[in-house]
């Protein structure tokens, strides 16, 4: 059974009005989201409260607190910039089925291996390329993102202030 079976047999359709939270840094989240419509982003809260902005996601996108999953408290919290639709499975009901089923089993670590490649590839565009060149990348990954997400967001998220995203595009422009 593959992701997409798990998700008709146990999924949990559900909507999320623009603002709501899905899940927020100290919850505990036993649930994998896979996003149907709509617009999330997930973020990390300091303790001085500054927002480090972690991904954006988009129809088909998924997402779980790993660390909530292993029973713990979830790391960052997930917003709904849009209405959102997503189906919710219960890590219990992956964890159980993929015991049991051999190739449910190969499908959790197949989409496991795309979301660590993801993390990876942020993980490089963060470490390795200039602030310029991790907007350019955003933008060749999703070139309309900046119709649905704010100039804010989008600078939090390649780790800049708004004034400095503002330069790079001005830049671009000559």
């Amino acid at each position: 059974m593959d992701i997409s079976k798990l998700a008709k047999e146990y999924g949990i359709s559900q909507c999320y009005k623009k603002k709501s939270c899905i899940f927020s840094q100290g919850d505990e989240n036993q649930y994998l989201y896979i996003i149907t419509s709509g617009l999330l982003k997930a973020y990390y809260n300091s303790v001085d409260g500054k927002e480090y902005i972690k991904s954006f996601l988009f129809p088909g996108d998924s997402i779980a607190s790993i660390r909530a999953l292993q029973g713990g408290t979830c790391s960052f919290s997930l917003l709904c910039l849009q209405e959102t639709q997503t189906i919710k499975i219960p890590y219990a009901k992956i964890i159980s089925t993929a015991a049991e089923d051999i190739n449910t089993a190969q499908a959790v670590i197949n989409f496991l291996l795309l979301f660590s490649m993801k993390k990876e590839q942020r993980e490089y565009e963060l470490l390795c390329l200039n602030a310029e060149q991790r907007y350019n990348a955003l933008l060749s990954q999703t070139p309309n993102i900046t119709e649905f997400v704010t100039q804010n967001d989008i600078a939090r998220y390649l780790g800049i202030t708004p004034v400095a995203l503002s330069r790079i595009k001005n830049n671009q422009l000559k």
